[in-house]
């Protein structure tokens, strides 16, 4: 089933599990005292202990270290140590920090309303603040100290992206390397002494056995003959990535860098879990109105109703970004998306404009050029709270983790961009705007089909006295959920799932309230 599935899976039985009413442990971990060894000296904590792994107390060992931890919605938690922040969910072995993935053994376990996590997150985590983290069982010490100065940091993580499973390989600062094949493996060799995480890790990744490592290398052995790979490098922090593919196994060893193409997921049976992205937060309070409204509280607002009316409609599982006044940065909303594996990716915007005219929405999905002058001014706009980029054509490299996974849903997000722009159309009454393409920062990366909606005009004082109602607010929302629900019925109609394409109907004329009231169940329901 690979990683990816696994997580799937894992996360569906713990949501059936707690909504019966079953405890999260069916084997129950026993409370167990360990001591924590920092530099201000030793304080003994409780562990959790079951017979193969140990869960220790996020709070008090990141509290240790002048971290801090704190629970954003029902199930994820941010940690926040020496100005990085890590996302971490309950029913996921993955934590992501920046770009890149943590990945724990176990999952995490709540104990008295408190997160516990294996050792190896502390690893991933604390190479932030210059710091490692290693575990004594028999000593049962946690200790948590400075990073050697004459090796090298290393942290390995393995995501299976169904078509392609990719191997993220960061280190604490550049080092020269040289990349081999043998029958069997891949083998990256660096010119500078590391310090390995571990010895040797099974995986169960369709592609990856297990890898492992020396002072000096580290080798990815594989489950099958014909696997072929590509690799590049990455900068701040450094990493080099290997994409393994089935293919037939090269002649010579691998060179950099090699043609890419995008990520492919397994083919998924429907549209179930859906990330909205309400835009801005914090101190990026994004595009402000005549009257002072701000775009990233109206942006909230609306995501928070269309959530409720897509779980009302269609009994899917949806994630907000953020469903407070946090700041996230743009690649940090893609992540959340794909480590939910979400299906859709929607994130929401309001407009604005010189002329204070303007009104209407419109719908953008992701290209690296922009499709006019508008476009890529509105894009430069959103994508101003992100880090500068460098303009020359090697530097797209640093944008992204996922090697331009958006690629592959490309057809797919622009179908979704056209419902969008249709049900957004009917609700406001305004002539079509129109689907564009700009290279929007916050849909790189994202490894599903994604969408960027600017629902109105927040310059235009008219536009903004509406968008500042509950009532219009509600006309967005469920102009929107009708959008996702015509996707969600046309895609599962070609993988079979539904029988009838005619459910799937454009936009009639009319109020958005009589189409409501005279939508087919079909349109509304899985």
């Amino acid at each position: 089933m690979g990683v990816r599935g696994e997580m799937r899976r894992t996360a569906r039985c713990l949501l059936v599990l707690a909504c019966l009413g079953v405890p999260l442990l069916a084997n129950a971990q026993e409370p167990s005292l360990a001591v924590l060894r920092t530099s201000a000296g030793d304080l003994r904590i409780t562990a959790l202990q079951s017979e193969e792994e140990t869960w220790f107390p996020l709070d008090e060992v990141m509290s240790s270290v002048g971290g801090t931890v704190e629970r954003v919605e029902t199930g994820v938690y941010k940690v926040t140590l020496a100005g990085h922040e890590a996302l971490l969910g309950l029913d996921s072995r993955f934590a992501i920090l920046g770009e890149d993935l943590i990945e724990m053994p176990k999952l995490p376990i709540v104990s008295e309303g408190r997160p516990f996590v294996n050792w190896q997150l502390f690893q991933g985590l604390l190479r932030a603040a210059g710091l490692d983290a290693s575990w004594d069982r028999t000593t049962r010490v946690l200790a948590v100290q400075s990073l050697f100065q004459s090796a090298l940091g290393v942290q390995v993580s393995v995501v299976d992206l169904g078509g392609l499973s990719k191997i993220v390989v960061e280190l604490s600062q550049e080092v020269d390397l040289g990349i081999s094949r043998t029958d069997t493996s891949y083998v990256i060799r660096f010119r500078s002494p590391l310090q390995p995480p571990f010895a040797e890790r099974e995986f169960s990744d369709p592609r990856v056995r297990r890898i492992t490592m020396t002072a000096t290398t580290l080798e990815v052995h594989l489950t099958k003959p014909g696997i072929v790979a590509s690799s590049y490098k990455l900068n701040q922090p450094f990493r080099v990535i290997l994409d393994l593919r089935d293919g037939e196994a090269p002649a010579e060893g691998v060179t950099e860098p090699q043609p890419r193409s995008g990520i492919r997921r397994p083919d998924v049976p429907g549209v179930r879990t859906i990330v909205l992205d309400p835009g801005h937060g914090g101190k990026e309070v994004g595009a402000e109105g005549p009257g002072g409204l701000l775009e990233k509280d109206l942006t909230l607002a609306i995501c928070r109703k269309l959530r409720a009316e897509l779980v009302r409609r269609y009994s899917v599982r949806v994630i907000l970004t953020r469903d407070d006044d946090s700041l996230l940065s743009l690649d940090q909303r893609t992540a959340i998306a794909n480590q939910y594996q979400a299906d859709l990716f929607l994130s929401v915007h309001l407009n604005s404009a010189k002329y204070p005219g303007a009104v209407g929405s419109e719908t953008y999905f992701l290209s690296l050029d922009a499709s006019d002058e508008r476009a890529s001014l509105v894009a430069e706009r959103e994508n101003s709270e992100a880090e500068p980029v460098a303009a020359a054509p090697e530097s797209d490299l640093d944008l992204i983790l996922w090697d331009l996974a958006q690629q592959d849903y490309l057809k797919e997000s622009s179908r979704f961009a056209e419902f969008i722009q249709e049900e957004m159309a009917v609700a406001t009454g305004i002539e079509k705007r129109g689907v564009k393409q700009a290279p929007f920062r916050v849909l790189i990366g994202a490894a599903m089909p994604a969408a960027l909606v600017e629902v109105g005009f927040i310059s235009n004082a008219e536009e903004e006295a509406k968008l500042g109602s509950e009532e219009h607010q509600s006309v967005i929302a469920l102009a929107l959920a009708n959008a996702i629900g015509r996707y969600k019925n046309e895609y599962e109609t070609r993988l079979g799932r539904l029988a009838a394409p005619d459910q799937v109907a454009p936009p009639a004329e009319g109020s958005v309230d009589d189409r409501l009231a005279s939508v087919p169940a079909g349109r509304t329901r899985r």
